[in-house]
């Protein structure tokens, strides 16, 4: 007989847990009455990490086809939609006023409904969900494959514990989200005053700087662009000899592609030329690489900073081509006009953003090593 012991397991607890097909211990889609004449639909775009972000309060005349999932509360929100399906939901509000789309398994237990919401997240999990999923343009899977799928669970008593210890981690992280999300509206806040100049900096007797400039970008920088590099050539983790970071048009983690043996530029900004994300600007600090869908701006006397990255990037979406595939490229970029402050006075203003911008990495740091523990106890903790 297989043993269906976890690796991590509260001392108190002992035996094996019991496998059964979720169907059985659990109603899937459970039979809906009529619909509220006005109700907060919940859509596949309403989550996000497991957080109820939008409420869409809407009437039952305009509502879609979709809405018919009539919610209770300790109901779960399964995701059948692939890439979504680690991003489900605990429903903990009072019933009748929110109704669901059918791209959710509504998941409805007697047990403990926060346990069965942790397992739904582990890899396991959602390994024999996708395994199951059936269409081209977006996979999913129905509520009848999801019902055989196998899951294992202990006693009451351990189920208990284990979602109460899981859901406390859960809460740390809604209060690191809601921490970053403080710090980013206040740093948004606050870059419209600077560049209203409703908010500005003094010198070190307390005199106000001069007035702002206008100028092109061409005027403050040499327009340049970075050069094609295979992705084979790079390293994704820095070692001895490849120490470059090497940055592409990608959002994920900064554009951080790689690592190279050479660079190209340092202290410099670089934008988004092509695609989606045409018009980002960032500042690269140190000694980098960047390949060709890249524009970079190069400022000998130290104007590329964080302060000018984010002015260009209130503006730079303006210019941006939108026939065809996005493009912003040198001659459009080098045409721009902005108001400059002077240079000390931009220095100040990128080390206040920036001690802004170390706050915010602090907290996402610590979102990461969360989410990191959470991922390793939701391997060892189930079965």
């Amino acid at each position: 007989m297989e043993k269906l012991v976890p690796k991590l397991r509260f001392p108190e607890f002992d035996g094996n847990w019991e496998r059964n097909q979720l169907g059985k211990v659990t109603e899937i889609n459970p039979k809906n009455g009529i619909l509220p004449d006005n109700f907060i639909y919940i859509d596949l775009e309403s989550v996000n990490n497991g957080i109820l972000e939008k409420e869409n309060y809407i009437s039952k005349e305009t509502a879609p086809s979709r809405a018919q999932r009539i919610l209770k509360k300790d109901d779960i929100l399964y995701q059948t939609v692939r890439p979504y399906q680690k991003n489900n939901l605990y429903f903990d509000k009072g019933t009748g006023n929110y109704i669901a789309s059918t791209g959710y398994a509504q998941l409805r237990t007697k047990k403990s409904s926060k346990f069965l919401y942790q397992f739904l997240h582990t890899d396991k999990f959602v390994s024999r969900v996708l395994l199951r999923c059936t269409g081209t343009s977006y996979p999913s899977i129905n509520s009848s494959d999801l019902s055989e799928i196998q899951i294992s669970l202990p006693k009451p008593e351990e189920q208990q514990k284990i979602a109460s210890f899981l859901t406390s981690v859960d809460e740390r992280l809604t209060l690191l989200a809601q921490q970053k999300e403080k710090l980013e509206l206040y740093k948004k806040g606050v870059m419209q005053q600077i560049f209203s100049q409703k908010l500005r900096f003094k010198d070190e007797n307390g005199n106000n700087y001069p007035d702002w400039e206008e100028k092109k970008i061409k005027e403050i920088f040499e327009v340049t662009r970075g050069y094609v590099l295979s992705v084979g050539k790079m390293k994704q983790v820095s070692d001895e000899k490849n120490i470059y970071p090497v940055y592409s048009s990608q959002t994920k983690n900064f554009g951080l592609t790689g690592y190279y043996h050479e660079y190209l530029y340092e202290n410099s900004l670089t934008w988004t030329t092509d695609g989606a994300n045409a018009g980002d600007v960032n500042f690269r600090r140190g000694k980098f690489y960047c390949t060709n869908v890249c524009g970079v701006l190069i400022s000998k006397e130290g104007f590329a900073n964080e302060f000018t990255a984010a002015i260009l990037n209130s503006v730079t979406k303006r210019y941006v081509s939108y026939v065809g595939n996005p493009k912003l490229m040198n001659n459009t970029m080098a045409e721009i006009k902005i108001k400059f402050p002077c240079l000390e006075e931009q220095q100040k203003i990128a080390s206040f953003l920036s001690a802004i911008d170390v706050q915010i990495e602090g907290v996402s740091k610590k979102i990461a090593q969360t989410q990191l523990f959470k991922k390793g106890l939701l391997q060892q903790m189930f079965v």
